[in-house]
């Protein structure tokens, strides 16, 4: 029947009207936390009613406004017409053309524009418009292109087209013109029906840092501090020196993974509009995932190339061109599994504290059981699995390989109390339990670590996209 009513609106040239009601409506929140209520399936004793009893009606042709006091439901109840809320958790009817509302064909031919701005910060205004667009016409540029000047025309906003969105760190253009912005988005593939929540507000859109820019200067800068500080604690054979260096790699690990909670705020904007649009059918969850994996790697090998160039001379490491660029290797490695890491924890969590808190406890565990504080043997046999789930201890191994294994390694000697000369990279590493061959079984382990925190992002992502459209 949905078939045939759109041939025969094709054929006659007319956009289907849709009139819309709800009967009866209730709605209210279970007492598990409200952001992880899609992760439990196990209910508890309910909250009071959010929305209960609500009778609303929209007719085609018409301008609907619903007002109420802060609170009173009017967000909610939009995000249960606009089928973002699934249907499964609510009470009551809703009614779309005299028939059952169908959640996930209603959210292709109708726009919802929510009361914050999830907008790309450092796209300007038309690339905004036109990354929309193109996702609705599936590629066709030139039908895209069109669609987009007209709306700059319609919107007011063809004086600012060249003007980064921006966000409270970095200016652009203001919240009258961002709200604009917000609703062409959701205009660009002429929905029969259009959405507003709080059409007339101004705000700010949530602040967003600028992770490339950022992520670069403290990799250059913090490379060379560090040289400068653990500057040639490798020349003097004497263990306080080694023990230094091992401090060196230690310390390293930690600024580069905190370093990479710095795109949580961008992955939490990301994920709103992912789900906006994914809910529309513009894309799949496993072609955000797979080019936000791509688009990273290069430049995430930059930061690793800033950071080990300088450090790597500096600090006085192994002076031969296998060690560093193994060294850089493994820094990319490890930002890179880092950057995995919050890209799966912003799928899970509701908000950017929250996340925070999660992926600072992690790395300090991570930490904790990686080997450098509490020997393997000396941990409990109950927390032995977090250390082979430690994200330090693979890479301090590499570190340490790379400097005292090998040849080079072995020309070193420690003075013993006695006098005798002790090989140096044999003996340290037989102390740290550790074989040359590990360098490369860790870089593997590594590897797996990075591709399982991505597929776990997706699935979680997956998983939302799927209770959404349900």
């Amino acid at each position: 029947m949905e078939l045939l009513t759109k041939a025969q609106n094709t054929m006659t040239g007319k956009k289907t009207q849709y009139r819309i009601k709800t009967k009866k409506l209730c709605y209210r929140l279970s007492s598990t936390v409200d952001q992880f209520k899609w992760l439990f399936k196990r209910e508890v004793t309910p909250k009071a009613y959010i929305l209960k009893n609500v009778n609303f009606e929209a007719r085609p042709g018409e301008i609907t406004a619903i007002a109420g006091a802060s609170g009173a439901g009017k967000t909610t109840l939009l995000e249960i017409v606009a089928g973002m809320i699934p249907l499964s958790s609510t009470a009551g009817q809703v009614i779309v053309n005299d028939q059952p509302m169908n959640a996930q064909h209603f959210r292709r031919v109708s726009g919802y524009v929510t009361q914050e701005e999830a907008l790309f910060p450092l796209l300007t205004v038309e690339e905004t418009l036109l990354y929309s667009a193109r996702l609705r016409f599936h590629g066709v540029h030139q039908k895209a292109t069109a669609r987009v000047s007209e709306l700059l025309r319609e919107l007011g906003l063809q004086h600012v087209a060249d003007v980064r969105i921006g966000s409270e760190s970095n200016r652009g253009i203001s919240g009258g013109e961002k709200r604009r912005v917000s609703i062409g988005v959701d205009l660009v593939h002429d929905p029969a029906v259009l959405l507003l929540d709080e059409p007339t507000s101004g705000l700010d859109s949530s602040s967003a840092l600028d992770v490339a820019l950022l992520l670069k200067t403290m990799a250059s800068t913090q490379g060379f501090v560090l040289g400068t500080i653990f500057m040639n604690a490798a020349n003097d054979p004497r263990r306080a020196k080694l023990q230094t260096q091992i401090g060196f790699f230690a310390f390293s690990l930690t600024f580069l993974m905190s370093s990479a909670t710095e795109g949580l705020p961008i992955y939490l904007q990301e994920r709103r509009i992912l789900m906006r649009e994914t809910s529309r059918g513009a894309y799949r969850i496993s072609s955000y995932v797979i080019s936000n994996t791509l688009v990273f790697l290069p430049f995430l090998l930059g930061v690793a190339l800033l950071y080990a160039t300088p450090v790597y001379w500096l600090v006085g490491l192994r002076r031969e061109i296998d060690g560093f660029l193994y060294f850089s290797l493994v820094v990319w490695m490890v930002i890179l599994m880092s950057n995995s890491l919050v890209a799966c924890f912003s799928a899970l969590v509701p908000n950017f504290i929250m996340g925070t808190s999660l992926v600072a406890g992690l790395m300090g565990s991570f930490f904790l059981f990686s080997g450098f504080f509490i020997p393997k043997e000396d941990i409990p046999s109950y927390w032995t699995f977090m250390h082979y789930l430690s994200l330090f201890k693979y890479p301090l191994e590499c570190f340490l390989i790379n400097e005292y294994g090998g040849e080079q390694g072995r020309r070193r000697c420690l003075q013993s109390v006695g006098g005798d000369c002790i090989l140096y990279g044999d003996w340290f590493l037989m102390q740290q339990g550790l074989k040359p061959s590990q360098k490369w079984i860790n870089l593997g382990i590594m590897l797996g670590f990075i591709i399982g925190y991505r597929w776990l992002g997706f699935l979680i992502l997956w998983y939302r996209s799927y209770r959404i459209s349900k």
